[in-house]
C-alpha cells in the first residue's frame, strides 16, 4: 500500500517549474517532491527574511520531501550583489565555515496520510558564520549529486549604517485615491560616508515581497548633506492591488474558511474551495490578511512541522472567457514565482480557470495574477481591482558600493505598511 501510495506521489508531482521571470537567483524549488519550502527569521514569521550581521537572529530554512524515509542533503552558500547575481568575492571572503556541509536536522511525520520528512537548517550556526552583508542564496542539493540542485532559498544579511523613512501614500502623479499607491522615503546617513550617491548606491523596493514587479535603481529626487530624498518619484507608483483571499482546512472532519468540501479519493484528501469570482468591478472590502503569507497549522496537534497532513487543494476563478495571456496563483504558498506549477488551466465547459496543488494543512493567503502574452509582470487590475485603500507592505533595501569595492553592502532596510483609513 505504501509503495503504491508513493507511487502515485510521484506521478502526481513529476513536472518541472519553468520560471517566467528570472533575474538572478530566486527562492524557488525544483523537485517536485519538495514542498511547504519557508524562508524567514527564526521565531518571527511575519519579518521579512533579513537579519542583522554579527546579531543575534538566525534565518530559518524549513522544507519537507514527501518520502516515507529521510533523504541527505547537503548546502552551499553564494554571496550575491544587489541583483541576486553571484559576487566577486570568493567564499573564504564572505563566510567563516565550508560549502557542502549536511542538513542534520530532520524528523519524520507523525499519523499522516501522506509521509514526509520536515528538515530545518538555521543560518549562521557553529559551522557558518557570515563576515560581510549583502544578499545570500543557499543552494540545497541531493548529497549523492551536487549537480542535482532542489531548491534555492534567498535572504539578506544588512550591516545598520543608515535610517529609512518612509510613507505610502494614495495621492501619485497617475491619480488620487484611485487604484495606485506612491512610496516615497528617505536615507538619513548622518556619520556613514557616501561619496558619490548616484553611483555608489543601488535601491530595490518590493511589494508584498514579489520579485516580478520589483523597483530598482531608482535616483533621489534631492541630496543633501546628510539625507538623500526619494520623493514624488514615478518608478515608486504601484498598482494597488486588493487584500489577499485567504483558506484554511485544518481538519479533514469539518470546512474551514472557503472550503466547500473535503473528501477522500484514495490515496488523498481533497479540498474543494469555493469558485472564487472576479472582483475588479466590485467595492474594496478591508480584510485583516497576511500579505501573502501562509502558515502551517493542524486541529489537534503539538507541532505542525511534522503532525500536519497534505491535501490536494482545488483552485477555481470563474472567467466567462479565455484570456490572451497567463493567469497565475500567487502567494507566499508558490514563492511568488510565476511558473508552469501555479498557471491556472482554463476549462471551456465549466468556463472557469483551475488549479490543483498539493498543499500542508493551514492558513494560507493567495492572489490571481495576470501575466499579457510577452509580458513578465503580474497584474491584479484583471481579476483582483486596484484599490488605493488597499494595505500593502513594502520593503526598501539600501545597498552601497563605494569606488573600489567588489560587493554590494546592503547598509539599511526598511518595511512600510500604508496607512489609508478604509472606513
Amino acid at each position: 500500500m505504501k509503495k503504491e501510495l508513493f507511487s502515485s506521489l510521484i506521478a502526481f508531482l513529476m513536472l518541472c517549474p519553468n520560471c517566467l521571470h528570472a533575474a538572478g537567483y530566486d527562492t524557488q524549488v525544483f523537485d517536485k517532491l519538495l514542498k511547504s519550502l519557508q524562508v524567514e527569521v527564526d521565531g518571527t514569521a511575519q519579518e521579512a527574511p533579513i537579519i542583522e550581521l554579527n546579531g543575534n537572529k538566525q534565518i530559518l530554512i524549513d522544507f519537507d520531501y514527501l518520502l516515507p524515509e529521510a533523504a541527505r542533503f547537503d548546502y552551499s552558500i553564494i554571496h550575491c550583489d544587489a541583483d541576486w547575481t553571484p559576487s566577486a568575492l570568493a567564499p573564504i571572503e564572505y563566510m567563516d565555515g565550508f560549502n557542502g556541509l549536511s542538513i542534520n536536522d530532520y524528523s519524520n511525520s507523525i499519523n499522516t496520510t501522506v509521509q514526509y520528512v520536515n528538515y530545518q537548517l538555521l543560518l549562521p550556526n557553529d559551522d557558518v558564520k557570515f563576515k560581510v552583508s549583502g544578499n545570500y542564496v543557499v543552494k540545497v542539493y541531493n548529497e549523492d549529486d551536487p549537480s542535482k540542485v532542489v531548491f534555492t532559498a534567498c535572504f539578506s544579511v544588512m550591516e545598520p549604517q543608515v535610517t529609512i523613512g518612509a510613507t505610502v501614500s494614495s495621492n501619485t502623479d497617475i491619480d488620487q485615491n484611485k487604484t495606485h499607491q506612491q512610496v516615497s522615503f528617505s536615507i538619513n546617513h548622518r556619520g556613514y560616508q557616501i561619496l558619490q550617491p548616484l553611483a555608489e548606491l543601488k535601491i530595490r523596493v518590493l511589494q508584498n515581497r514579489r520579485r516580478d514587479n520589483v523597483v530598482s535603481n531608482v535616483q533621489p529626487s534631492s541630496i543633501l548633506p546628510d539625507q538623500l530624498v526619494y520623493a514624488n518619484n514615478r518608478s515608486l507608483i504601484f498598482n494597488a492591488g486588493d487584500e489577499y483571499r485567504r483558506f484554511e482546512f485544518l481538519s479533514h472532519k469539518y470546512n474551514g474558511m472557503n472550503v466547500d468540501h473535503i473528501s477522500f479519493h484514495n490515496p488523498y484528501y481533497h479540498v474543494e474551495l469555493y469558485k472564487d469570482i472576479n472582483r475588479s468591478k466590485q467595492t474594496y472590502q478591508y480584510d485583516q490578511d497576511q500579505d501573502g503569507r501562509y502558515f502551517p497549522a493542524c486541529s489537534s496537534c503539538n507541532n505542525a512541522g511534522t503532525e500536519a497532513d497534505y491535501y490536494v487543494v482545488h483552485f477555481a476563478l470563474d472567467a466567462p472567457s479565455k484570456l490572451n495571456g497567463s493567469v497565475f496563483l500567487n502567494g507566499n504558498l508558490v514563492n511568488n514565482q510565476l511558473t508552469e506549477e501555479n498557471e491556472m488551466d482554463y476549462n471551456e465547459i465549466t468556463k472557469q480557470y483551475e488549479k490543483s496543488i498539493f498543499l500542508k494543512q493551514g492558513n494560507y493567503n493567495y492572489q490571481y495574477l495576470f501575466v499579457p502574452n510577452g509580458g513578465s509582470t503580474g497584474e491584479t487590475a484583471t481579476f483582483e481591482g486596484d484599490f488605493y485603500q488597499t494595505e500593502n507592505e513594502y520593503s526598501i533595501y539600501v545597498y552601497h558600493r563605494p569606488i573600489g569595492s567588489r560587493y554590494d553592502r546592503l547598509i539599511g532596510t526598511s518595511v512600510v505598511r500604508n496607512t489609508m483609513k478604509v472606513f
